[in-house]
């Protein structure tokens, strides 16, 4: 086994909000950025597998986390002992372009071998099915109750979602408070996001992570995290509304 990696120092960042400080780590440079985060998730892993012999984490799909998984097959980890599940997914077919799960095996095909990797994708007949068996897959993570996850990898979006949780969706109603694990994301009428339907966890299960890991990048989506964190409203502002109760650390890591 290796040791974790030196990580590449960061500027931080930091502002008061309703749910408590912001501390965001800031990098000029996305690969540093990415190095980073990827030296998070593989010190949670190490500690993980030492502390219970195993370990379980959530990840999230999209563009900026694609250099992380990279990173993360680069390093010699227990890989045999890990397991990742998805944050959340688009409700399509998991060869098909728009899928998360496609490119999240493409980017970690070098240890898929050796790593469990569980996609929400579990049943193409309607979206409210495909979260019924992906909650039950989850309870079998956790051995009959809601699993526990080492660390969660984020994103979030210029309109301030995060998951599959957007502002002005009706699932804001009940995310937040909900007995389920995973739940079906319905489309909007294509005006505004999600124009797919998806599959998320849950508030409460995303609240079950030792830590949480935000990976932004972009002026815009800074500008969108310094505006949304002061908001508490899950309507207009859901990261603002997920920071104010999360019980779990939460880090956002930045690059320009």
């Amino acid at each position: 086994m290796t040791e974790t990696p030196v990580l590449p120092e960061p500027t931080l960042l930091r502002w008061p909000a309703p749910g408590g400080e912001v501390r965001v780590s800031s990098f000029t440079s996305k690969a540093d950025a990415g190095a980073y985060v990827a030296g998070l998730i593989a010190g949670a892993l190490q500690t993980a597998v030492a502390d219970r012999g195993k370990a379980l984490w959530i990840g999230c799909g999209g563009t900026t986390p694609k250099r992380v998984y990279e990173s993360l097959t680069t390093l010699d980890l227990d890989w045999d002992r890990i397991t990742l599940a998805q944050v959340d997914e688009r409700f399509v077919p998991v060869d098909d372009a728009n899928s998360n799960t496609r490119m999240m095996r493409e980017a970690l095909e070098p240890v898929l071998d050796d790593m469990d990797f569980m996609t929400l994708i579990q049943d193409l007949s309607s979206a409210q099915a495909c979260a019924d068996k992906a909650e039950a897959r989850f309870l079998e993570l956790g051995e009959g109750g809601a699993p526990v996850f080492d660390i969660a990898l984020m994103g979030m979006g210029p309109d301030a979602h995060y998951a599959s949780i957007f502002p002005h969706h009706p699932i804001n109603a009940e995310v937040y408070g909900t007995d389920r694990l995973v739940m079906a994301v319905t489309p909007t009428d294509g005006s505004r996001e999600p124009v797919l339907p998806r599959i998320t966890l849950s508030v409460p299960a995303l609240n079950r992570s030792r830590r949480i890991i935000f990976f932004i990048t972009g002026d815009t989506k800074l500008e969108v995290l310094r505006k949304a964190s002061q908001s508490t409203d899950p309507h207009e502002s859901p990261i603002g509304a997920f920071l104010a109760q999360c019980p779990a650390p939460v880090d956002f890591v930045w690059a320009a």
